[in-house]
């Protein structure tokens, strides 16, 4: 009776099954054949008994689970599942809860991805040992009826805790061939907390005799924050160490209120005493409900292969801060303060991009449920190291904007009017000539009506009255209503130019039909219209070359049938019908995935444009089979001889754990920044859990120059 007490039988007879527990160790045992030795206190087990303990099932042939020695031997096959993880072998021997033991013939499939087969392993505590052992993650019959890539590995240590695995003289296989030797390396498994220390290196070498290695170490500062080191040494075909160095440092911090990215690059070249740095930063944190901070900028002294026609360093600096704030004074209102400053590429034109810090407050308030009122304040600075004549070197200027809305509707007539007030108040000054410096001072009233009658289900006349009234006009000074477009959407707005600077010193109707039909059950959107202005000389108007008062047509339609969707977007000579504007674009993702993007616009289209433009932009990609996918983009100057001014082809090859990528990219740009074009072919072949390696060639003309062979784990 007392070894009753550390074993308790409990016999159920259902579907011709045992259950034994073990009351000590919260073991059950489920099998049809079982042999108990209750003198020795011996379970003996056979015909596939399946054994539970600790979140652990065994599934074995045979087997003997001696309690008064606590050992556990298993003849013949057996499979343990724990998690995602299956442990397999033959002929076990350890002790009854399995924190040591000895197999044969082990395959091990680690979170249902990583495969170890092993001819022997043993588990000695928190650690698993395989030994002459063969590592992929990839299907064991693949497409070369062998895995795409393994690892043949003398010895390979799996620490439990850790979730870290340590493999030791072992050879990369890419199918059936050995390409590489590796004397160490480790890795860790998706449980595995961050650990600190250096990651595995990567290695270039450059076709002329060069080889670089770069060695990056990871340091985790906190939960939510880590920073990596890659310093890059340089190194002759001697193995000698040349008087260059790269050292790239990346920070990153991540919490669920926002995340900060920063990348800053040190460089140093050889036969040159300079050192070019670079810096990237990048913020959004959510400071509290209400506000929101958002931080991007670039800085850098470094050489430009693209922009500058000499190895002479090119300063650039682009920094942009953004706060928005919600319900600051009260609710429903909203502020937000930008600060943005851009350097030039180079010296010349540094004085046309300014650093401009901006200030913009608003609030609505919702008077009857059918009339709101927004008010809103704009302050611009905009400041300049220098200027040319048609800019000045420092103004700002503050927009005061109060709008009241008033809607109804009407059985099948909706009327949307609106009341704008606008003062603005600006200051200029020129470094240059100081006479000319001047205050200025603007208002206007805006008043429109906006009507739709919803005459049927398809079709929706639409009319519109702007009046603009200019109370008091300066001369304002144009920094920030260049911006020009002409479409349908745009010739319904209250100001058909953007910004703040210029108005739309026009009163116009506006007039078009908005139709949504069906046709054999696919919809249609069809809309048009124009716009008469009772003056021919206005901002806008002189802008986009409309000589007459009635400007053109603009014309928007759109549809989806099944995969393919389609949009037009066009502006047509108000006499002849002849277009000055065309864009379509094409999306069809059946088979294929293909966009389709055309552009073509009249030299008489707007006041800026010297000549006509035509361009044709195509992305398309195609998964040939579960294999091989190819994608291609070109964006082409139709009126240059079709020449690219992007275009990229790109093949991969992959399987569920490697990826081939062989891809062309060709660059075309125009003078305006000094960009040269450029070439660029790469290879690269990435590997899961083990890395990559690739080949990169950079040109001026196709394959005139050696390139790049790196590869990293």
């Amino acid at each position: 009776m007392n070894k009753l007490l550390v074993i308790s039988l409990i016999i159920v007879f259902f579907l011709r099954q045992i259950i034994i527990l073990n009351a000590n160790d919260n073991t059950y045992i489920n099998t049809s054949n079982i042999i108990y030795d209750e003198k020795n206190n011996i379970v003996e087990l056979a015909d596939n008994s399946k054994i539970n303990f600790n979140d652990t099932n065994i599934l074995v042939d045979k087997g003997i689970i001696d309690y008064n020695n606590d050992t556990i031997e298993i003849f013949g096959n057996f499979y343990l599942y724990q998690e995602f993880n299956i442990l397999s072998g033959k002929n076990l021997i350890g002790d009854t809860n399995l924190n040591n033991f000895k197999t044969n013939e082990v395959s091990y499939i680690y979170n249902n991805d990583l495969k170890i087969d092993s001819d022997f392993a043993e588990r000695k505590d928190a650690y698993i040992f395989f030994y002459n052992n063969f590592l992929t993650p990839c299907e064991l019959e693949g497409y070369f009826n062998c895995p795409t890539w393994s690892l043949r590995i003398d010895e390979t240590r799996y620490n439990i805790d850790k979730d870290k695995f340590d493999h030791y003289d072992s050879f990369l296989q890419i199918a059936d061939y050995k390409v590489f030797y590796l004397p160490y390396f480790s890795h860790y498994g998706v449980k595995a907390p961050r650990q600190k220390g250096f990651l595995t290196p990567t290695l270039e070498y450059n076709i002329g005799g060069d080889f670089s290695v770069i060695t990056p170490y990871y340091y985790p500062i906190n939960q939510s924050s880590d920073i990596i080191f890659k310093p890059k040494f340089n190194l002759d075909e001697k193995f000698n160490y040349i008087n260059q160095y790269e050292l790239n440092t990346i920070f990153k911090h991540k919490n669920s209120a926002g995340s900060i990215f920063i990348d800053a690059t040190n460089k140093k070249f050889k036969n040159n005493s300079n050192t070019y740095s670079s810096i990237k930063f990048k913020a959004n944190q959510t400071l509290n409900k209400n506000n929101i901070l958002s931080y991007e900028a670039l800085i850098t002294n470094s050489v430009s292969t693209t922009r500058s026609i000499n190895d002479e360093s090119v300063t650039f600096e682009d920094i942009f801060i953004k706060l928005d704030s919600y319900n600051v004074l009260k609710k429903n209102d909203y502020f937000r303060g930008e600060i943005s400053t851009v350097e030039a590429f180079d010296a010349t034109n540094s004085g046309l991009i300014p650093l401009s810090p901006s200030f913009k407050y608003s609030n609505q308030n919702l008077i009857k449920n059918n009339l709101t009122l927004v008010n809103e304040i704009d302050f611009v600075q905009i400041k300049r190291n220098e200027s040319k004549f048609e800019n000045p070197s420092d103004s700002s200027f503050i927009n005061f904007t109060n709008s009241i809305s008033l809607s109804n509707e009407f059985q099948r007539f909706y009327n949307y009017n609106k009341l704008i007030l606008i003062n603005n108040l600006g200051n200029y000054n020129y470094e240059h000539d100081s006479s000319i410096n001047d205050d200025v001072f603007s208002s206007n009233v805006i008043i429109s009506s906006d009507n739709f009658i919803q005459s049927s289900r398809i079709t929706r006349p639409r009319l519109k009255f702007v009046t603009n009234l200019n109370i008091i006009s300066d001369n304002v000074v144009n920094e920030d209503s260049k911006a020009l477009t002409f479409n349908y959407h745009n010739q319904f707005g209250d100001s058909r130019l953007y910004g703040n600077d210029l108005e739309d010193n026009s009163s116009r109707i506006i007039y078009g039909l908005e139709n949504n039909f069906k046709l054999i059950d696919k919809r249609f959107d069809l809309n048009i219209n124009q716009s008469y202005d009772l003056k021919k000389n206005t901002n806008y108007t002189r802008q986009i070359n409309q000589n007459s008062n009635f400007s053109d047509i603009a014309l928007e339609a759109k549809t989806t049938i099944n995969q393919l969707s389609f949009n037009i977007d066009a502006r047509l000579d108000n006499e002849e019908l002849e277009k000055k504007e065309m864009n379509y674009s094409l999306d069809y993702s059946e088979g294929i995935q293909l966009n389709l993007n055309y552009n073509e616009t009249n030299s008489q289209a707007f006041k800026n444009i010297s000549s006509d433009t035509q361009s044709l932009g195509v992305i398309l990609g195609k998964k040939i089979n579960n294999n091989i996918e190819i994608s291609m983009s070109s964006n082409l100057n139709l009126k240059d001889d079709y020449s690219p001014l992007k275009q990229s082809l790109n093949v991969s090859l992959f399987d569920e754990c490697s990826r081939l990528d062989i891809s062309y990219v060709d660059e075309r740009f125009n003078d305006n920044y000094n960009m040269k074009p450029s070439e660029t072919i790469s290879v690269s072949f990435h590997m899961d859990y083990l890395g990559f390696f690739g080949y990169e060639q950079k040109s001026n003309l196709f394959f005139d120059q050696p390139g790049n062979f790196n590869y990293g784990l």
